[in-house]
């Protein structure tokens, strides 16, 4: 099994489509469609179903895939060898994160990162959890940000940070009145003052009969808020659901229904309009900020490294907002 072999099937796999894995790969789709006859031919079994649209693997397909995709995570692991080797002049790294991360936590170490190691290319892969999870697991990314739970069995996780989830109101809901004792600001949060710790947390079923706006179901915050408002007694009404943090805080902003927020997002969002926001009492409202890489996988040096960078930099409060 050649590189180029490797490459051609798994494109054409990821796919689903001759013309569409030709223009990924800058050759034409013919000479693509005969490179794969030849490789089928060479291999006296066919590995793609061409009488579907879009075209799908065979079984024998299937097993090809799943052994290339381990040929080339050794590669990569024998590419990184070699690297550390090289005293980090050049590299890569592949880092995993949800996309409000990436643009809220990540740019910070990524900038540090690259002024001491300037030769290394980084790749930033932005998904849910679950996805990112798999591309652990398959070895096409080396490690990602997130919260748990993780698989012990199958990860090595080290806490970074704790996130606190608030509940945002919109500022002109009516049922904000009455309630200004347990409210807190954005400001408040960024600075982690005596305000906010001396805040109780409101009573969630106070706002059982209002409507709410959720990410999506697979998605780590969805079951968990379910699990928080089912504590307060109540299923909430949901107006909404949203894949992307971002968009159900701009919805929350223009009144369209109550969420739940991380407390980076409100932090290192650079927004300058804030909902109202309240502190919830369950012990689920706060979780761990995770770096996370597969058990029993060589972790380059540069890996390593990055995570030095991100552990120093959250060590001595780079990550907290300053006036």
């Amino acid at each position: 099994m050649t590189s180029q072999q490797i490459a051609y099937v798994l494109t054409l796999a990821e796919e689903k489509s001759f013309s569409k894995a030709a223009r990924k790969l800058y050759v034409t789709q013919p000479s693509l469609s005969q490179f794969i006859k030849n490789l089928e031919s060479e291999l006296c079994i066919q590995l793609f179903d061409r009488s579907t649209s879009p075209i799908r693997l065979t079984p024998a397909g299937v097993a090809f895939v799943e052994a290339a995709r381990k040929i080339q995570s050794i590669e990569e692991e024998l590419n990184n060898q070699i690297t550390d080797l090289s005293n980090l002049k050049t590299g890569d790294l592949r880092i995993g994160t949800s996309p409000f991360r990436a643009s809220c936590l990540l740019p910070k170490s990524i900038a540090e990162f690259h002024k001491i190691y300037p030769g290394v290319t980084i790749h930033i892969l932005e998904e849910k959890m679950s996805e990112l999870e798999k591309a652990t697991l398959e070895g096409s990314i080396d490690l990602y940000l997130g919260t748990g739970p993780f698989d012990n069995k199958l990860f090595h996780a080290e806490n970074l940070a704790e996130e606190q989830l608030y509940l945002a109101v919109p500022a002109d809901c009516p049922v904000n009145a009455g309630l200004e004792d347990f409210q807190v600001s954005d400001r408040d949060i960024k600075l982690d003052n005596v305000k906010l710790n001396k805040t109780k947390p409101v009573d969630l079923s106070l706002f059982a009969s209002q409507q709410f706006i959720l990410q999506k179901q697979g998605q780590k915050l969805y079951s968990l808020t379910y699990d928080i408002c089912s504590e307060s007694g109540f299923n909430p009404d949901v107006i909404l659901y949203s894949e992307r943090l971002e968009t159900t805080f701009s919805w929350t902003l223009a009144g369209i229904g109550l969420s739940f927020i991380p407390d980076f997002l409100i932090r290192f969002g650079n927004y300058s309009r804030h909902p109202v926001y309240y502190k919830l009492k369950s012990d689920k409202a706060s979780r761990h900020l995770c770096i996370a890489f597969r058990k029993n996988r060589y972790l380059s040096r540069v890996a390593l490294e990055y995570i030095s960078v991100l552990k120093r930099l959250i060590g001595c409060g780079t990550w907290q907002f300053k006036e």
